[in-house]
């Protein structure tokens, strides 16, 4: 099946910008220990099917990835909810929060990214639709856009896009390979099974509408 996004070229128009703690202070991070030993300081060395990932270095080694979002409710979003439908509701399985834990972060003072927000994606000749709201068989065809943001910004730092599941939130995948040592500071580290987090995740299910089990 294709998306119809057309494939990127050699030298695309991509948009590089600078994005700095003044625009956001602190991000976050929700990871899970359901499979794997993760922790807060883990990115994905080449595993998982995201948007914008796996994808290679030059010599296709895999380039190590990292999601953040600028708010709380962006990173449930993203991660927590990220396959429950909203319309019709759908349902949330309580217990699995005991996998669940959020990390808050700061990220180096600047940091340089290919932006893939809104405004700059004309010049690549797509839409936020075709690149950020599409649906997940979809993501063969946009991972090439990030692969090729990768490879044609050698500076790039990471990549910056509005979050599709909570267009409230902005969000970031860094690239480990062109970050600082150590790439940022984890300013807290907490479970959502228990506590506010719980709190706010369950707020959260119960305003969308969604079923609890």
């Amino acid at each position: 099946m294709t998306c119809g996004l057309p494939t990127p070229g050699a030298a695309e128009k991509f948009t590089e910008v600078s994005l700095d703690t003044a625009d956001v202070g602190v991000w976050y991070h929700v990871y899970s220990t359901k499979h794997h030993a993760l922790t807060a300081e883990s990115f994905s060395a080449g595993w998982g099917n995201t948007r914008f990932a796996p994808i290679q270095q030059a010599d296709g080694t895999p380039v190590h990835t990292y999601y953040a979002a600028s708010t709380a409710e962006g990173a449930y979003m993203e991660s927590v909810l990220h396959d429950i439908p909203l319309s019709p509701p759908g349902h949330v399985e309580v217990d699995e929060l005991a996998h669940y834990h959020l990390a808050t972060l700061r990220l180096p003072d600047k940091l340089a990214c290919v932006s893939f927000h809104t405004p700059y994606l004309p010049r690549l000749k797509l839409t936020r639709n075709q690149l950020i709201d599409s649906l997940p068989v979809c993501y063969p065809e946009t991972r090439a856009w990030a692969q090729a943001a990768y490879l044609q910004c050698p500076i790039a730092q990471a990549i910056a896009y509005g979050s599709r599941r909570d267009d409230a939130a902005r969000c970031v995948m860094l690239f480990r390979q062109r970050l600082p040592a150590p790439p940022f500071s984890i300013v807290a580290t907490e479970p959502l099974a228990i506590g506010t987090r719980r709190d706010e995740v369950l707020t959260l299910i119960r305003r969308l509408g969604l079923h609890e089990i």
